[in-house]
């Protein structure tokens, strides 16, 4: 034997005094290891378990491979993984030949409003848990349902869901709050001081964050200060910022070019009127900058082809920002097609009189008012008619188009009065018709349907694979939803609120290699944990919570398409929140054990 490395030469020379002064700390090693073996290895007696899931490969949530174990469960924790052989279990899973992973969480979930409904069914949230979600994090866009936080709380709290929530103070609640109508202005001072007071109020109540929308009423007339002033009451208690982001477009969506050239700059915007999605990132590390406090640009996108490729200047800027120890995250829905529902393509003010003022934008809330038993019909010839908006009209309708990715992908998805179109994108149909898309779309508003104003509507796909592909491939990215609880859905209906994670598994693991299984699996459960600051899920280790999802990787399949946005999943076998399982054999239980994750509710020392 080589000296030095059997037992008669062990601790001769330099190598082995090292290893003599090693030997502690290794031997301290192994004892821990034998420990947890003798845990994971106890008489069968000491081994009784609510619930055991036998003989999957079990990914933890940390990234990385997968590795053979059992997974024993009592009551709502996870109380030993291992080789648990001779363990017995009031209910046993046999999970060979499939996955174990932990619950997933949703780190952008509009579930808030149907959480807190009275009614059972939307608390069920049937096309959620099958999906394996678990948890969700609410408060998107800067909007809560109820308001104080206690109150909103205490509705999810009353009749039960079937999901954790981890509740969040909106920056759209507590401006309303504080400046009420008067909100198309930057806030005083004195405003922005007592904003601050009703975010520690959300904070003490126990949210982990403040969610923020920039780009949308009334946060879009925030100042960046007004933001960070407010992140900084968050950061006191180590939570986390997220925001839909002041833009992701070649302009906010609000705004048109003819907007962009009505007013320059127009007297309630206060840093400046033409945005980029750049723009809308960089606020976002700012925030994060100079606030101290874990950022999320969240459901990040590069929208319309004047966009794409726009995910690596933004992959740039985020590496640049990590560097210099600003803790910048994103969230991502795994699809090329963005928008909750159908939309129209011809702007509000093509069906008012000509001329209407219009530098509220297309989200001014006045449309619904001015249009309401408006005759649009004439409206709209009327405008026709006039050289001067007929040019605004085609201008800002090319913008629209672009910006939902252009008429070769945009897919009827809702006509009425013409349901052979149903499928066909607005390119080919005005192909057929012999007209340019621009004439399409008025032929479709003048014979409109009086209760479907434009005539039809579309399912834009404004992405490119590109950049979903590159945005996802980032360690800092995390999935999530956009979705909500929706029992029927309608046509046009985004198919992320049936289909998100089983489609990150199927078609960009499984049949894309755009990332690894363990990848995917991380970006799901222990990265969105450790961007809101959860400890006890996204994980499978002994002492956490029994949030878990046991699913057939060959089988699992997104069936939601475009044209059948609410078909379910298949291949997500069991879905456990707290022990419970809210999915069983494929089929969603009913279960409601769900609980709201409560913050410390206390500032960070």
């Amino acid at each position: 034997m080589t000296r030095g490395t059997g037992s008669a030469g062990w601790g001769r020379g330099r190598v082995g005094r090292r290893l003599r002064r090693g030997l502690p700390r290794a031997l301290a090693a192994t004892a821990a290891l034998a420990l947890l073996s003798a845990v994971a290895a106890r008489p069968a007696s000491t081994q009784e378990f609510d619930l055991l899931i036998r003989g999957g490969m079990v990914l933890d949530g940390s990234g990385s491979p997968a590795f053979r174990a059992d997974v024993g469960i009592v009551g709502d924790e996870i109380a030993a993984m291992g080789s648990l052989t001779n363990a017995t279990a009031r209910r046993v899973i046999d999970a060979a030949g499939m996955m174990v992973s932990p619950g997933f969480i949703d780190m952008h979930s509009h579930a808030d409003r149907s959480l807190v409904s009275e009614e059972r069914g939307p608390r069920e949230a049937r096309n959620l848990v099958l999906q394996g979600i678990t948890t969700v994090v609410v408060g998107p866009d800067g909007r809560n349902p109820a308001w104080p936080l206690e109150d909103e709380i205490a509705a999810y709290e009353g009749l039960g869901t079937a999901l954790n929530v981890v509740p969040m103070v909106g920056h759209g609640t507590v401006r309303s709050e504080v400046m009420g109508a008067d909100y198309e202005r930057p806030a005083t001072e004195d405003e922005i001081r007592r904003m601050a007071e009703l975010v520690r109020e959300g904070m003490e109540a126990g949210a982990w964050g403040l969610g923020a929308g920039p780009e949308y009423r009334p946060g879009r007339f925030s100042t960046t200060e007004e933001l960070i002033a407010l992140a900084r009451v968050v950061a006191d208690y180590d939570g986390f910022y997220y925001a839909h982001q002041r833009s992701q477009s070649p302009l906010p969506l609000w705004q048109t070019p003819s907007i962009l050239a009505e007013t320059d700059p127009p007297p309630t915007w206060p840093r400046g009127w033409r945005l980029t999605a750049t723009d809308g990132m960089k606020e976002t590390i700012r925030i994060g900058r100079e606030a101290g406090i874990r950022v999320v640009g969240s459901h990040i996108k590069a929208k319309g082809p004047t966009m794409w490729g726009h995910s690596a200047v933004d992959v740039r800027l985020i590496e640049q920002a990590r560097s210099e120890g600003v803790q910048v995250y994103l969230d991502q829905y795994p699809y090329e097609t963005f928008g909750g529902g159908a939309t129209g393509v011809l702007p509000p003010w093509a069906y008012a009189p000509p001329h209407t003022d219009r530098t509220g934008g297309t989200d001014d809330p006045r449309w619904g008012r001015l249009l309401e038993g408006a005759d649009t019909k004439a409206n709209l010839r009327a405008n026709l008619a006039d050289p001067a908006m007929l040019r605004i009209l085609q201008q800002d309708v090319q913008h629209i188009l672009d910006l939902q990715g252009g008429a070769d992908r945009h897919i009827v998805v809702l006509a009425p009065r013409n349901p052979e179109l149903v499928g066909k994108t607005l390119a080919e149909v005005a192909a057929e018709r012999g007209q340019s898309v621009f004439e399409a779309l008025v032929d479709f508003a003048l014979t409109a349907d009086p209760d479907l104003r434009g005539g039809v509507r579309f399912r834009p796909v404004a992405g490119h694979r590109e950049d979903v592909d590159r945005y996802m491939r980032q360690e800092y990215t995390a999935t999530a939803t956009d979705g909500g609880v929706v029992p029927d859905p309608g046509p046009g209906r985004h198919p992320r609120y049936y289909g998100t994670y089983p489609r990150k598994i199927a078609h960009y693991v499984r049949e894309r290699g755009v990332i690894t299984l363990p990848f995917m699996v991380r970006s799901s459960t222990g990265l969105p944990a450790q961007i809101t600051g959860l400890t006890d899920r996204g994980y499978i280790r002994t002492g956490q919570k029994a949030d878990l999802v046991v699913f057939d990787y060959e089988r699992v399949q997104d069936r939601a398409t475009i044209m059948d946005p609410g078909a379910e999943p298949e291949g997500m076998e069991f879905v456990m929140v707290n022990g419970v399982l809210t999915v069983d054999g494929g089929r969603a239980t009913g279960a409601l054990p769900g609980v709201v994750l409560r913050k410390g509710g206390a500032p960070v020392s």
